[in-house]
């Protein structure tokens, strides 16, 4: 997916993958899901009318209301109303942080932008109104890199921008860029600042508000107020204006954690893909030679006090949960004529095994739900367990409880031969649910994995900025750690070493391999995944 393509800095080449991951499995869902809506399509001509009846509960609907008049649930409208709470208007970050985009984010007509703020509860930006200006953009006084200049085109003068301090009178066009997003930059720090956070999930029209449909362009835009803070955290290191660089990186730190409490798994992974932004500017603070010690003290203190980072649980609970249960409900309730379902065959063997399972009569709808449920339940609680080793064990367990993805090929004959009706209710109910969640739990591995990393980030921001604090109040960096934080992916103490005066911090990685510090931008080593922290200025 080429929309997160050009995210910088070591965290890119996972972050990437992490979000190509999660977007492919948003597209096979809507491949599949015509396909899957030819659920109660029986033999005989009758079952085409007779409606399907799910009993509405918290074991099998979860969500109880709103209701549709069809009797089924509105999973669109409960989820809005699960994430709004008690947030208002007033309260609202995400009011802000919209109105720093502007009414028509990545190219997204206006009336997406009318839907979001009405949802809010506010008024919305007139159609030309101003809003976040992307690096490059056509129009707006960008201009190529000169023939013969150290710049291929603009992005590299984009990734210089962000990558280590500068000064205006080396990179015009990222003076150019800063400059028109000074106003979305300043509601961006004042929206950080606001307690509650309510983004509503806005579904395309045209899909019945589907929430495999829901429309993310904010979200996405987001990404580039991300970088542009980053941007001008290393103009004012460049300008040796040092309190304006921590407070940018500070308002990066928080506005990481404020998209991050999205619906989605894609704005949790978009949080994720901000705070490695922001991880990399503090590694570049702590390199300053003439950094004052009260604006590393003020700054570490601040970052420390800061909102957690919300658990990929939540997402999983909430939004995934019931994107998960609309797609059960249209498979049980949507209605498609043969030729439909004919065209529409994909021709995958999971594709295929569902198709078949969803014409067969026999299937429990309430104990689909029910067993759909129970797994989101088990993986929710999993989550929420502190080891990451306890965490990627169980999960592990988990699946192979489910079954995933093991499918016995004899049913699939079975299925189309005379002898469908054999099978019993209880093998086509489970077989389903073993298909179905092959479609959408294998994700989640990968995206606790990007949340530990996370979280990694920021536990070496915080300790790299006091070991920075250590030198400046008695001029040496300490010959061991203040306090034996423990590296997540190795379970033992963070690796630190000092060399000619100078500190190098690093957890081990996803690989749990010593790499000696080096990370993912290595040429030598594309294996090595070190996240480090050093005081040692870049060449």
């Amino acid at each position: 997916m080429l929309i997160y393509s050009n995210l910088p800095y070591n965290s890119s080449r996972v972050l990437n993958t992490m979000f190509i991951i999660m977007w492919n499995r948003i597209l096979l869902v809507a491949l599949l899901l015509p396909i899957l809506c030819m659920s109660a399509l029986a033999d005989d001509q009758n079952s085409q009318t007779k409606p399907v009846k799910i009993t509405v509960s918290p074991e099998t609907t979860r969500a109880i209301k709103p209701i549709r008049e069809d009797g089924t649930v509105d999973y669109t409208a409960a989820l809005n109303n699960a994430l709004k709470g008690d947030v208002t208007p007033e309260n609202n970050a995400a009011v802000l942080i919209v109105k720093a985009i502007g009414p028509n984010p990545d190219g997204m007509e206006y009336d997406f932008h009318v839907r979001l703020c009405e949802a809010m509860g506010v008024t919305p930006l007139p159609a030309d109104a101003p809003g976040a200006v992307s690096f490059g953009k056509e129009g707006y006084g960008f201009e190529a890199p000169a023939e013969g200049s150290e710049f291929k085109d603009l992005f590299e003068i984009q990734d210089r921008a962000m990558d280590r301090p500068w000064q205006k009178n080396e990179l015009s066009n990222a003076v150019r860029w800063i400059e028109l997003n000074e106003t979305a930059l300043d509601l961006v720090s004042q929206a950080v600042l606001k307690p509650g956070y309510f983004r509503p999930i806005i579904s395309d029209e045209e899909h019945e508000d589907l929430l495999v449909y829901a429309l993310l362009p904010d979200v996405q835009a987001s990404r580039e107020i991300g970088r542009c803070l980053m941007a001008r955290a290393m103009l004012h290191l460049g300008e040796k204006n040092y309190q304006a660089a921590a407070d940018d990186l500070l308002t990066l730190h928080r506005f990481a954690r404020k998209i991050a409490q999205g619906a989605t798994l894609v704005e949790n992974l978009v949080g994720y893909a901000l705070e490695g932004i922001a991880f990399q500017g503090d590694n570049r603070l702590i390199q300053q030679p003439d950094l004052p010690l009260d604006v590393c003290q003020k700054y570490r203190q601040q970052l420390s006090e800061i909102e957690s980072f919300p658990s990929l649980a939540k997402p999983l609970d909430l939004g995934e949960r019931f994107l998960a249960l609309q797609i059960l409900l249209q498979i049980a309730t949507t209605r498609l004529d043969a030729e439909t379902l004919e065209s529409l065959s994909t021709g995958d063997s999971q594709g295929q095994l569902l198709e078949e399972l969803s014409q067969h009569s026999n299937l429990d709808w309430d104990l689909v739900f029910r067993e759909v449920n129970s797994a989101y339940d088990q993986v929710v609680q999993i989550l929420n367990e502190s080891s990451r080793e306890d965490r990627i064990r169980n999960l592990k367990a988990h699946y192979e409880s489910l079954n995933l993805g093991e499918i016995n090929p004899n049913l699939l004959r079975m299925l189309k031969s005379r002898r469908a009706d054999r099978i019993s209710k209880e093998q086509i109910t489970k077989t389903f649910v073993r298909a179905f969640l092959g479609m959408l739990l294998p994700a989640i591995d990968a995206c606790s994995r990007a949340e530990t990393r996370t979280r990694t980030y920021y536990e070496l921001s915080l300790i790299g900025l006091q070991l920075r604090e250590i030198q400046l109040k008695t001029g040496s960096y300490p010959a061991t750690l203040p306090e034996q934080t423990l590296d997540a992916f190795s379970g033992q103490p963070y690796q630190y070493r000092v060399d000619e005066e100078e500190f190098t911090l690093y957890s081990v990685g996803e690989n749990g391999r010593d790499d000696g510090g080096l990370g993912y931008n290595n040429d030598e080593d594309p294996e090595t995944d070190d996240l480090p922290v050093t005081s040692r200025a870049m060449k």
